[in-house]
């Protein structure tokens, strides 16, 4: 498949997640919210690879990455980032996502031995300064009895993970682990995770039965999670996970879109000037060697 339409339907899958995480929030527990999400998620995938008669037998070191896999990508990630939305509008989590480019380069560079460029370099020094303008007060004025400035340093971490669990994946895709098998494995692990993560933090196993909070489930289930994560992971695969982190700067433009239609969000001088100066970043880091076309 093309690697310009890998690119659309990863964003498209993707960007409206920010603002549907919303109706997970209230009455049920945000991690017990994940630990749904991608429990359903891990489910349907089985059940695809059981009627498509695939094998799902691997050795103990297969399972040892999907675990650790499953609970970067698809459970401290989330953790975290359902957790930022309750201090945050959405969009502002997923502009703190679009650092994922940098620290996508940055993990190449010491996991896999790919050393940046002058031009990668130049790139990510210039994203990092977009991100100071769009955040420099939190970041100037950092307090943990701000609920905004909590919010975007879970969203920090959330991204971490996040980045972590592409080496991790980019590590199983060089040791020839199948796509759809290891997201099976690596969902249903990360819901456990989360789940024991939930449990301690004492969430009760609750279910809201409104319209919102099913229909938002079904679609990050399915497609935010594993339509979305089949295509990226897919471009992962043909670009890296460098240039395949441009996903994660697009993306931001319409989770900012949707909250400006949906939550009024107000475009002050900070981000009306940080956000241009953050996407030319990303994009000098993306646009060589392997390019989305």
């Amino acid at each position: 498949m093309n690697n310009l339409v890998l690119f659309g339907i990863t964003l498209f899958c993707w960007s409206p997640t920010w603002y549907v995480i919303k109706f997970q929030l209230g009455y049920v527990d945000p991690l017990v919210s994940v630990f749904y999400r991608f429990l359903v998620a891990s489910i349907l995938i089985f059940f695809y690879l059981f009627i498509k008669n695939k094998n799902l037998k691997f050795s103990i070191n297969h399972h040892i990455w999907f675990l650790f896999f499953g609970t970067c990508l698809y459970s401290i990630n989330y953790v975290f980032f359902y957790l930022s939305n309750t201090y945050l509008i959405s969009a502002f989590p997923a502009v703190v996502f679009s650092t994922v480019v940098i620290m996508n380069i940055l993990g190449e560079t010491f996991y896999f031995k790919k050393r940046p460029s002058l031009q990668t370099l130049i790139g990510a020094t210039i994203g990092m300064a977009g991100i100071i303008i769009i955040f420099n007060n939190e970041i100037f004025n950092f307090s943990l009895t701000n609920g905004a400035h909590i919010g975007l340093l879970l969203a920090l971490f959330g991204t971490f993970s996040a980045s972590t669990g592409n080496m991790v994946y980019q590590r199983n895709l060089n040791n020839e682990f199948p796509l759809i098998e290891t997201l099976a494995y690596a969902m249903l692990y990360g819901s456990l995770i989360t789940f024991l993560i939930a449990k301690i933090r004492g969430a009760e196993l609750l279910f809201e039965y409104s319209f919102a909070y099913i229909a938002s489930l079904a679609y990050l289930s399915i497609i935010g999670s594993i339509f979305a994560f089949i295509f990226y992971l897919k471009l992962i695969e043909k670009v890296g996970p460098g240039r395949a982190g441009y996903v994660g700067v697009v993306m931001p433009v319409l989770a900012l879109l949707i909250s400006t239609v949906f939550e009024n969000l107000e475009w002050q001088r900070d981000l009306i000037i940080g956000l241009p100066i953050l996407i030319i970043g990303a994009v000098l880091v993306i646009n060589q060697k392997n390019q989305i076309s």
